[in-house]
């Protein structure tokens, strides 16, 4: 039942989602996967309080479920309490150190806290880790462009090119001029 509640809220039905998930707490009420996918549930409704609230019980039982503190970790970010998701990310990180996508997370909220140092480093962690993730590079990119280096922008566009990506020959003239 928990893998067809993911299923369906992955289709975008989020009625049949919810009604999945109260069978399954009705039927399995001490199951911490209820509360997770009751989280995902919150989280796709844009309700990030309550989906806070559910993985906080999936951690509280599991402090290792490392799939809830990364999905809280975005929730405490759309509420703009960066800390807390970088905290997250933080603890996924100390979990897994290969978990690029964590780093990558963790150092977009870190541009937002001005951390920009700890943003960069956890940038190129990730592409350490992940050479195909643009996103990181982009995110990189536009620090040091921001940071008035012109030359480290256009590098870091020049490693996405070199990875394959597309998209970074698309924007090279806007970091590389």
């Amino acid at each position: 039942m928990f893998y067809k509640g993911l299923l369906t809220l992955k289709k975008g039905n989020l009625k049949g989602a919810r009604t999945i998930c109260t069978n399954l707490k009705e039927t399995y009420p001490t199951f911490t996967e209820v509360h997770y996918l009751s989280a995902m549930i919150y989280f796709v409704d844009q309700n990030y309080g309550s989906s806070i609230n559910e993985f906080g019980l999936v951690i509280k039982k599991d402090p290792t479920h490392i799939r809830a503190l990364f999905n809280r970790a975005l929730a405490f970010g759309m509420l703009e309490d960066y800390s807390s998701a970088i905290e997250d990310l933080s603890t996924c990180i100390s979990l897994n150190p290969t978990y690029g996508f964590a780093y990558f997370s963790r150092a977009y909220w870190h541009e937002f806290t001005n951390k920009f140092n700890e943003a960069k480093s956890d940038y190129e962690k990730s592409i350490q880790l992940d050479p195909k993730n643009y996103d990181a590079y982009f995110g990189l990119a536009y620090i040091y462009r921001n940071q008035k280096d012109n030359l480290k922008a256009c590098e870091t566009i020049g490693r996405a090119i070199s990875a394959g990506s597309q998209i970074a020959e698309e924007l090279k003239g806007n970091f590389c001029r």
